[in-house]
């Protein structure tokens, strides 16, 4: 499509790079992922570190939820997000769909922690699994005395 464009056009249509997402409905799961894994992120030189979400998808209220397990991947000196890896029974693609546009602005552990996501009790809880995934990075990183958050999507502040 970008060669397609280019050549029929002002050649102004640049390649911006890929996340390699994926995902796939396997025995019932949802097996979904974004950008590096940890072990890839440590063998290419990043100063990476990673934090795993268990929990829920929506409130353990509701009449039926399922399990869900996020890893996140950030990169500890510029906290941008490097990647994640997400397995549920429910259908949970989308998010490694979220996770590949925050990698490809270089949105940080700050961003997600708390970047607004819809909050209806059926479909999830006040703040989403991303946002929690988040703050558990940002968190563990203060506990490890790194207490310089960094915002790269400021909204209507810029």
């Amino acid at each position: 499509m970008i060669a397609g464009n280019n050549v029929v056009s002002d050649n102004s249509m640049p390649y911006i790079g890929t996340q390699a997402t994926s995902a796939m409905s396997l025995f019932g799961y949802t097996i979904a992922s974004s950008g590096l894994t940890i072990d890839y992120a440590l063998k290419n030189g990043q100063n990476a570190d990673f934090v795993t979400f268990n929990g829920t998808w929506r409130p353990d209220y509701m009449p039926t939820t399922d399990n869900l397990e996020i890893t996140l991947v950030y990169n500890r000196d510029t906290r941008e997000i490097l990647g994640a890896q997400l397995i549920s029974k429910h259908e949970v693609s989308q998010s490694a769909n979220a996770i590949s546009i925050a990698i490809q602005n270089k949105n940080t552990i700050d961003d997600l922690s708390f970047v607004d996501m819809l909050f209806q009790p059926y479909f999830d809880y006040p703040f989403n699994y991303l946002n929690l995934v988040g703050q558990m990075a940002v968190q563990k990183e203060r506990e490890a005395g790194n207490h310089h958050p960094r915002y790269t999507a400021l909204g209507n502040q810029q």
